[in-house]
């Protein structure tokens, strides 16, 4: 196998994967369309999108793991409790920048961006943390399965 990258498998199973979460991604924008032409808002424009997008690319990241397609074979001394870490750390450091950004593009007033500030910093770091545990959980039972 090749140490540095994805096998053919791994390749042709992540491309499978990518090409079905583009087609489930392309129906989800064009049911939520077709029920905003019937008049069914669900939420808001923007809002709407980024909550498919997020859904679809979530979806896409736990098969590529559940399908051993996100990353290659690496060596046995991994630390799992320094990843979780890691990934909170930059989860809660893109959130912040992008509260940051936020206040200074002048986007909306600055009182609904302080109220939004917690909520986003709570929801950026526990999908990292979440992310990382499912990841952890995923290669653990890979791991064992390989070992019988």
């Amino acid at each position: 196998m090749n140490k540095k990258g994805l096998d053919e498998m791994q390749l042709q199973r992540k491309y499978k994967i990518g090409n079905q979460g583009f087609v489930m991604l392309l129906y989800l924008l064009l049911l939520d369309t077709g029920l905003y032409g019937f008049g069914f808002r669900w939420i808001s424009y923007p809002a709407n999108v980024m909550i498919i997008l997020t859904l679809c690319s979530g979806i896409y990241v736990v098969r590529l793991i559940s399908g051993n397609a996100f990353v290659g074979p690496f060596a046995k001394n991994e630390k799992p409790v320094l990843k979780a870490v890691l990934t909170a750390l930059c989860s809660v450091s893109v959130a912040a920048v992008i509260i940051v950004l936020l206040k200074n593009a002048g986007f909306s007033n600055a009182g609904q961006i302080d109220d939004m500030s917690a909520p986003i910093l709570f929801i950026t770091a526990a999908t990292g943390l979440i992310i990382a545990a499912v990841t952890g959980v995923i290669k653990r039972k890979q791991n064992r399965d390989d070992g019988k």
